[in-house]
């Protein structure tokens, strides 16, 4: 059972029309009563913990994650067609009608380029799933 925490302090202020309408659909949108919706803006922290000199803290929802995840997705089906475009111009080597040498030369640039590409997208996938993992904004 979650803890229940005591609210003890009560806030009121004043604000324009338009930045209450935004209040409001910002609520809606994310399915919080703006006295947790605030509560939530309070508790993002302005620099990280581990770093205080840090200038920048850089927020991302769920959904901005997911969308960074189908994008790396993406570079994995390109990187796919690269390598069955490789596979293709070995085809065409094997039977003698390119110029071995000159692609050979390219195709080993390109794999080396397609090696690099495949190392950095693991490395963001694996990240990505560290920043998922974490709640810099929780219910407490």
């Amino acid at each position: 059972m979650a803890k229940k925490i005591n609210k003890e302090q009560r806030l009121t202020f004043r604000m324009a029309q338009d930045d209450y309408e935004k209040l409001e659909q910002r609520c809606t949108e994310a399915g919080l009563s703006k006295s947790e919706y605030l509560r939530y803006l309070v508790r993002i922290p302005l620099a990280t913990e581990e770093n205080p000199e840090s200038e920048h803290c850089i927020l991302l929802d769920r959904k901005a994650l997911n969308a960074m995840s189908r994008e790396l997705t993406r570079w994995g089906y390109h990187y796919n067609q690269a390598v069955h475009a490789m596979n293709s111009i070995n085809y065409y080597v094997a039977r003698g009608t390119i110029d071995r040498d000159y692609i050979g030369t390219k195709a080993e640039e390109i794999e080396v380029e397609l090696v690099t590409v495949n190392r950095n997208a693991e490395r963001l996938v694996y990240e990505l799933g560290q920043i998922q993992s974490l709640a810099l904004v929780t219910d407490r």
